[in-house]
Parts: structure tokens; C-alpha cells; sequence
């Protein structure tokens, strides 16, 4: 994947390219991936069906069996990270306000087709560049207002990334090189606008954004995970959040073998991290 590939030139605005980052260069290789991108959404059965026709993703599995607090649907291309749609009952969590930035990147080899049903449906989007001379990006809004980067790549439809929004970039960049040993990537910033870094959580699988914007009011944080992480030093992991004060809470699973818990980074994002 390359680096133009995973920059979005939110708004069509100006770009600094900052440059790679090296300082952790002596880290320990990275533990853990993007195993799910998550969107908290208010209208599952309308937000399910944005995903399926713009992009043609399936149902692969459904949860529902404790509807008084939730209800999720895990979509898929098919292969690489999975998308989750999670629900919030409203007696535990109303809708928050969402960010006009986005949380989530989709690659499609349909631009074109995908943008055209975005302007029949009349679904609130933007056309950000269309791909004369470089990268083809749109902005589109689901049903329950997640912004979602749409990007034309000559490769099959895939979850590029999950974005998540932080009020202080270097905080929560340390986190997760702490915790994950995520390698910082490229630095991308606009001035006023936002400052975001690209952090590298294993070969070929989608990467993690930290998106600070600088004209944008932090927004409440959902309770529930907006991203999903898969690790196999899911125990270290567990150490190092509880060495840096951070803690974290244990998720009842139906089996022993199923180890689930739930952290906040340093912006309030709830995170989750699976055992695997």
C-alpha cells in the first residue's frame, strides 16, 4: 500500500507533508492489527443498507442477543478487516453528534459507479478530487452521519483504515506506540485544520489514522469501541495499559478461550482488543 494511496486530502484542502516519523525505529515490531473498523450508528437497518448498496458489502455476522444495550452487524468484503455497525440501545446511549471528518476509509475500483450512486440517491457527499493526474476521493455521510473516505484504487474493494478522532495527536500517538508498538508513518497537517498521523500495525493489514482536528470542537465519546484490534500478546498488551495507568475493562465472553477487553485512549476513544 502506498503512502499516496493512504493520504485523503480532506476538504480539498492545502497539504504539508510533515514526513516519516523515525524516532521508534529501535521498537519492537508491532503487536497487534485493525481486526474490525467501527462506527457507532443510530439506524442500523438504514446504515447496513448504505454499506451494501454503495458498496456491495455482506452481512457476515449479526449480534443481537442482548438488544436492552445493543445490536451489531459485522459487514465484509470478503476478505482483509471486516466493518462493524453497532447499535446502542437508546436507554444506554443516545445518538452523539458525529465529527464531519471521517472515521473509516473504504478503496473502491468503482469510483465512478460509487459516485454516481451517492448523486442518484442523493446521499450528502463531496468530490474531493477525481483522479485526472492523482487520487480519486470523495466524503460521504451514512445515515447516522459517520463520515466515510471513499478512494479509487485499481484493487478490489477493501477497508483501508479506521480513523480515529483525537483532541491531542502526540498524546494519543504515544498510546498506541506504547501499547501496540505501532510504527508512526507519514505526518500529513494542514494549517488550522487538522493534524493527523498514519500508524503502521502490521504488513498488509488496514492501518490506523489519528486525526486531530484543529477547527473542530472535541465531540462527546461514545461509550462503546469505535475500533477493534486483534493481538496475540494480548497479555503484555493488558500489562503495559495498567503500567501506563490506563486500565482497562474485562468483556464477559461465552467462553475461557475468547478474551475481549475494553480501553480508553488518552482522547476518550474506547477501543477494543481481542485476544487472537
Amino acid at each position: 500500500m502506498t503512502t499516496t494511496i493512504k493520504h485523503i486530502a480532506l476538504l480539498c484542502l492545502s497539504l504539508v507533508l510533515v514526513g516519516n516519523i523515525h524516532a521508534q525505529d529501535s521498537q519492537p515490531a508491532p503487536v497487534a492489527t485493525v481486526g474490525i473498523a467501527k462506527l457507532i450508528v443510530d439506524d442500523l437497518a438504514k446504515t447496513q443498507k448504505f454499506y451494501e448498496d454503495l458498496f456491495g458489502m455482506k452481512e457476515i455476522t449479526r449480534y443481537d442477543y442482548d438488544l436492552d444495550t445493543y445490536e451489531e452487524t459485522i459487514m465484509s468484503f470478503g476478505s482483509g478487516t471486516n466493518l462493524a455497525l453497532f447499535a446502542p440501545n437508546d436507554k444506554v446511549e443516545l445518538p452523539l453528534a458525529k465529527s464531519q471528518f471521517p472515521v473509516v476509509l473504504i478503496y473502491t475500483p468503482e469510483f465512478s459507479a460509487v459516485v454516481d450512486k451517492l448523486e442518484a440517491s442523493g446521499i450528502s457527499h463531496r468530490v474531493l478530487a477525481t483522479g485526472a493526474s492523482g487520487p480519486k476521493v470523495a466524503v460521504a455521510q451514512d445515515p447516522s452521519g459517520n463520515a466515510v473516505e471513499i478512494y479509487g484504487t485499481d484493487t478490489q474493494y477493501s477497508v483501508g483504515g479506521s480513523k480515529l478522532i483525537v483532541d491531542d495527536r502526540k498524546k494519543a500517538e504515544a498510546f498506541y506506540q506504547k501499547i501496540f508498538y505501532a510504527k508512526s508513518g507519514q505526518l500529513y497537517a494542514a494549517a488550522n485544520v487538522y493534524d493527523e498521523v498514519i500508524m503502521e500495525l502490521g504488513t498488509g493489514t488496514a492501518w490506523l489514522a489519528l486525526f486531530q482536528p484543529l477547527a473542530e470542537a472535541p465531540l462527546p465519546k461514545s461509550a462503546f469501541p469505535s475500533t477493534a484490534f486483534f493481538t496475540t500478546d494480548f497479555d503484555n498488551v493488558l500489562k503495559r495499559l495498567d503500567e501506563e495507568g490506563y486500565g482497562y475493562t474485562k468483556v464477559p465472553t461465552p467462553t475461557d478461550t475468547l478474551r475481549i477487553v475494553i480501553a480508553r485512549d488518552p482522547a476518550g476513544n474506547a477501543i477494543e482488543i481481542i485476544a487472537r
